[in-house]
């Protein structure tokens, strides 16, 4: 059988699961950990019968999901180093889908399949974000064992439409080259990312012309294009301090004000603490003051994010690929491109307003590991900054970016 064709970040063949070495291990999390029907019917046929009923009896069945979950937490399978009995004692087939899988993600493209890592995960974490040098991308060659791994691998569709698969690829890597241009800041990439989808999203909406999107993807490449073009482009963009506190004051109630959990409280604090997210005797915030306080802090953020461009980077180029962007939600390419924009603001917002309290490598990496698993794990808070983000990929950029 002919082995598969994979697009992937270099980095995914660097990755190794380790409880022994994870310090946030996935296993001790408050997460359902799900066993697929395939696997738990090994667990019903481990001798003696003894041992397979005590390991059938941690489970509860989910008809509606068709999947085991495990009734107690953390997992009651963890050795005192962290890592998997079952797997130790019967070999890794015995490993669920779920375990196989995370934090990798796989998503079918028809001619090729995408492989990432979840930021989720804090040894992925570490081994994308702190690396000065752009994550490199390559193809490989995956073998049937390891493509499918006995049918255990979740692998995902994103359907972005017929005429687009055979130029899903290129699309991807100009988004990628423009968001690992170093000659401009985060925000600047971000504007001219906006451009480039704004005129993909034309080439759609005029019936797709093949020659069209040559051209596009052929030009956002070029320096010379670079250059002369994008000190045209940034003036178009007006930001808007007082438009955007008040979109983020919006997306802090929506996401926190009735779901709050003890994990958020630390990262909450510090966020309304740095820009004054207070309410006062009356219980109010307001708009006007939050705008203030983000314009005396913008010198510093831009000092801060420019320091730490690579990090940023490497989350944006991670997230980008990660969840298929512009086309991870069944919406337009704009709206894909709002959500994008302004959960990477959050994101920074986040990350600027912890390093003013406690900047240390270790906090950072738990910063972004709680940021992602509500990112990537929580649907509800995709949908909250989807229904909250303009349609338009324009008043979008002047709301959250600065050129």
């Amino acid at each position: 059988m002919q082995p598969y064709l994979y697009f992937q970040p270099e980095y995914v063949n660097e990755f190794v699961c380790d409880g022994s070495k994870c310090g946030d291990n996935c296993c001790e999390r408050n997460w359902n950990i799900d066993v697929d029907a395939k696997t738990f019917e090994l667990y019903r046929r481990i001798k003696p019968a003894e041992t397979s009923e005590k390991i059938t009896a941690c489970f509860d069945y989910d008809a509606d999901k068709k999947k085991y979950f495990l009734k107690d937490k953390p997992c009651p399978f963890l050795t005192e180093k962290n890592l998997c009995r079952l797997q130790l004692e019967y070999g890794e087939n015995f490993l669920s889908e779920t375990c196989v899988t995370y934090p990798r993600r796989t998503i079918d493209f028809g001619i090729f399949f995408d492989r990432s890592l979840r930021l989720s995960c804090p040894l992925a974490a570490e081994l994308i974000l702190f690396r000065d040098a752009p994550i490199k991308f390559e193809f490989v060659e995956v073998s049937e064992q390891i493509h499918s791994h006995g049918g255990k691998i979740k692998i995902d569709s994103v359907h972005a439409g017929q005429k687009f698969a055979a130029h899903i690829l290129e699309i991807q890597v100009a988004m990628i080259s423009i968001l690992q241009e170093r000659t401009l800041t985060i925000d600047q990439r971000l504007i001219v990312l906006g451009f480039f989808l704004d005129r993909l999203d034309e080439i759609i909406r005029d019936g797709f012309d093949e020659n069209a999107l040559k051209k596009l993807i052929a030009a956002y490449e070029s320096k010379k294009f670079l250059a002369e073009q994008v000190p045209r482009m940034l003036p178009a963009v007006k930001f808007n301090a007082e438009k955007f506190s008040e979109l983020l004051l919006e997306l802090l109630v929506k996401l926190y004000g009735d779901r709050f959990r003890p994990d958020d409280k630390k990262f909450l604090d510090a966020l309304a603490e740095t820009f004054g997210i207070v309410p006062d005797e009356k219980n109010q915030v307001f708009v006007t003051k939050i705008a203030a306080n983000y314009e005396r802090l913008a010198d510093k953020l831009k000092d801060f994010s420019m320091r730490h461009a690579a990090f940023m980077e490497n989350y944006l180029v991670n997230e980008l690929f990660l969840n298929c962007y512009p086309w991870r939600h069944e919406t337009s390419i704009a709206k894909n491109f709002g959500v994008f924009v302004a959960q990477y603001k959050l994101f920074e917002l986040f990350t600027f307003s912890t390093a003013q309290k406690n900047f240390c490598r270790d906090e950072l990496l738990k910063l972004t590991v709680w940021f992602a698993r509500q990112a990537n794990h929580d649907f509800g808070f995709g949908k909250i900054i989807l229904d909250s983000v303009p349609d338009d990929i324009f008043p979008m950029a002047e709301i959250l970016l600065e050129p």
